[in-house]
């Protein structure tokens, strides 16, 4: 007879099912670490700010080429600065401060990258020249540097007269979903727009312009795209694709909601947002019929035909005294951002933001941000991750914003 083995004794069976039964047990009792049916509550999203880059001088604008993990940071007086691997780098990658000047308002104030860049290394500029004129230009990186720009490759694509004040330039170049290339120009300067520029379509002044610079050439520097507004009639000016701005300083396009977003600095009372489809083109902003969204020197006036903001906000103590616009938060590091449009005030240097959707403007969030100075800027990497520029104590500092 074959001698069983003892694994397969009735008795160390028993044993095995006891010692089972007791870990399954076990393992039951301590899987959850909350009781059955519910779920944790997550923790409420906050955010700090990260220093990225100081030491600069005005830092006024945030910028990357598509796909690069590099950070162009613009300095008014007229230099681009590179962050490369977490490094701030000595030389600059272009420098035109013997071209501008940075009194009043005036100055390099800032700059986009083609979409094309990777492959034709163009980008343009947006500056005040020495008379004060505000000059849009395009440049070139260098062949043998991807680190410095070409100083002999310019190309002037539109310069736009803007004489006696010195303030109330705009000052953002970017390209829209679209690929053309847009510009916010100020109203001209002073106060209350005494010109009358902003609601006059045979100037410049006060607008969001629309450019095609995909064929450039000094011949034909810029097409006027069939889109436009006034594109073909007489007496108009066919760059324009939106008016009634006073001082657009920063715009942006929410590519994914097909929005654009216009940070219109106010007078003396109230600063806005305008929020409105990205291809609606002839939209008339207000200014300066109306200052936000009350009339602006005056108890009463016509709304008609005229976008009123989004949101608004005073110039008092919960508010501010000038808006600083930034940019619909599209990043990968915080989701619970998305959607949400970010903020700020030159003054108060808060930092809030709104979320919109079907026309409407959600409840500003105000995120708890303070004591980092002037906010002078917004950015956005090419990974759409967003920074903050600000100026405390004579000195420029970028900073990410991210997770606290």
């Amino acid at each position: 007879m074959r001698k069983q083995f003892f694994w397969t004794s009735p008795s160390w069976r028993r044993l095995l099912l006891v010692c089972c039964l007791g870990l399954l047990a076990a393992c039951g009792g301590s899987h959850h670490d909350h009781h059955p049916g519910t779920t944790p509550t997550p923790t409420p999203l906050a955010l700090a700010l990260q220093p990225v880059a100081s030491g600069l001088s005005s830092p006024i604008f945030l910028t990357a080429p598509p796909g690069d993990s590099r950070l162009f940071i613009v300095e008014r007086p007229g230099r681009i600065r590179i962050v490369a691997n977490g490094a701030l780098l000595a030389a600059p990658f272009l420098d035109i401060s013997g071209l501008t000047t940075n009194d009043g308002e005036r100055g390099l104030l800032s700059m986009a990258f083609h979409p094309q860049y990777a492959s034709n290394g163009y980008f343009f500029l947006y500056y005040t020249n020495l008379a004060g004129d505000i000059v849009i230009e395009r440049r070139q990186v260098s062949a043998g540097n991807a680190n410095l720009a070409d100083p002999l490759s310019v190309l002037t694509i539109l310069t736009i007269a803007h004489p006696t004040f010195s303030n109330h330039y705009g000052g953002q170049l970017s390209f829209g979903p679209d690929g053309y290339l847009y510009a916010g120009t100020g109203d001209g300067g002073s106060a209350g727009d005494p010109p009358g520029n902003a609601q006059n379509t045979h100037v410049l002044l006060g607008k969001l312009l629309r450019l095609d610079v995909n064929a450039s050439s000094v011949a034909q520097p810029y097409a006027i795209p069939a889109g436009n507004p006034f594109a073909g009639v007489a007496g108009q000016r066919g760059e324009i694709w939106a008016y009634g701005l006073r001082n657009p300083w920063r715009y942006a396009f929410d590519v994914p909601a097909q929005l654009l977003y216009i940070a219109d600095v106010g007078q003396a009372r109230v600063e806005e947002v305008d929020v409105s489809p990205a291809g609606q083109s002839g939209n008339t902003y207000g200014w300066n019929i109306m200052e936000g969204n009350v009339c602006y020197n005056s108890s009463s006036c016509s709304q008609a035909g005229l976008v009123l903001p989004a949101i608004t906000y005073g110039h008092d103590s919960a508010g501010g005294c000038s808006i600083t616009g930034g940019y619909v938060y599209r990043g990968t590091a915080l989701p619970e951002l998305a959607g949400q449009y970010l903020y700020s005030d030159y003054c108060s240097g808060w930092l809030k933001s709104f979320s919109y959707s079907n026309g409407t403007a959600s409840a500003v969030t105000d995120w708890g941000i303070m004591n980092v100075g002037n906010i002078l800027s917004f950015g956005q990497d090419a990974q759409n991750e967003l920074y903050m520029l600000s100026m405390l104590s004579g000195t420029g500092t970028v900073y990410r914003i991210v997770r606290k």
